[in-house]
């Protein structure tokens, strides 16, 4: 008995239809015939997707030398790349680890294909499974790796496109700031110096250091007492490797003057925070205290609020938080407590 033919021909060349309705790509690359399926059943859409294919089917030169996908991230994750810093480089390193352990869990692991086979369903359903078990801008960070991890590919000609060009960039959700009041965050402070643990009160200083200076919690774990000025702090900004000064609040410097009572080691060389996080003990004095949960990071909101209360505008806060924008980010983030305040002082004022 004569078997049916599993693809018949259409008017376009290069363009196959299976008997089961969807149409293919087909083209010869190095001797052999590769068909690609379309997605689709309709010959209209089919006639917009084929060319696109093709020019990635033919542009792989190379593509019997590709190894598989999850080769070529780990490979560009650990790239030295001087275009980009070493933290970049190692926050990539510590995406590829994530994307891995989420690729291999999906019934089909892409990361194991051959980088040439994985198709754009395939990248996106993975990337779909990656942005449910992390945050936006994670999911951001490991698009940004797959589009370098297909450019090498292309310079190499093993792929002839940068499928993951064809996902978007999620918006990170803007966060709300709803911040303690200084009562709140001197009782939570309090409640960890409470638990009379042997390192709370090197943890209740920690958090008090942080939002005292909206330093990010690597820049207070590397900073030192030889950055300890008179009315201000050196500090190595964690994401572009500048020097920046921030200026010592009153708080900040109460604060200092405390630590240096207590006897700890001020040499020139030693650290400044005494402990690596507080964020267990913020997250316990919080749940204790009834007090809506706070980040680490908060505790820099915190500073940058206290901030604008006070009447700092925002290019001078933007210089003291280490931003490089004259004050953009700022104004997106603490835009509306300028607002607030800039109407809470319009009825000061006397006609």
């Amino acid at each position: 008995m004569q078997s049916t033919a599993q693809f018949s021909k259409s008017k376009v060349q290069c363009l196959l239809r299976h008997r089961g309705g969807n149409y293919y790509a087909s083209a010869k690359v190095g001797g052999k015939l590769i068909r690609r399926s379309l997605d689709t059943d309709d010959y209209n859409v089919a006639k917009l997707r084929l060319p696109p294919v093709l020019a990635e089917l033919r542009g792989a030169k190379n593509r019997a030398e590709a190894g598989s996908l999850g080769a070529a991230v780990k490979a560009e994750a650990h790239r030295e790349d001087p275009a980009i810093k070493p933290t970049t480089r190692h926050y990539y390193q510590q995406v590829a680890v994530s994307l891995a352990k989420i690729s291999a869990k999906l019934p089909v692991d892409p990361l194991g294909l051959s980088i040439t086979r994985v198709t754009l369903a395939e990248l996106r359903a993975l990337m779909d499974k990656y942005a449910a078990a992390t945050s936006p801008t994670r999911y951001n960070g490991c698009l940004a790796l797959l589009r370098r991890t297909y450019a090498r590919a292309m310079e190499s000609g093993h792929v002839g496109s940068n499928l993951p060009a064809a996902l978007k960039r999620v918006r990170p959700l803007k966060m709300k700031h709803d911040l303690p009041t200084a009562e709140s965050f001197a009782k939570i402070v309090a409640d960890i110096l409470a638990q009379r643990k042997s390192h709370s009160k090197a943890t209740a200083m920690a958090v008090e250091l942080l939002a005292y200076t909206g330093l990010r919690i690597s820049e207070a774990q590397s900073l030192q007492w030889r950055d300890i000025k008179a009315d201000h702090l050196v500090v190595r900004t964690a994401k572009n490797d500048d020097l920046r000064q921030v200026p010592l609040i009153p708080a900040a410097l109460e604060l200092l003057t405390r630590l240096r009572a207590a006897g700890v080691p001020t040499g020139a060389d030693d650290p400044v925070m005494l402990i690596k996080s507080p964020r267990i003990a913020l997250d316990g004095s919080c749940e204790r205290l009834g007090i809506d949960h706070m980040r680490v990071h908060d505790l820099r909101h915190l500073f940058a609020t206290r901030c604008i209360e006070s009447g700092v505008d925002l290019p001078t806060l933007a210089t003291w938080l280490g931003h490089k924008d004259g004050g953009v980010l700022a104004a997106q983030v603490y835009g509306h407590l300028c607002r607030k305040h800039s109407t809470a002082m319009a009825g000061r004022v006397k006609a």
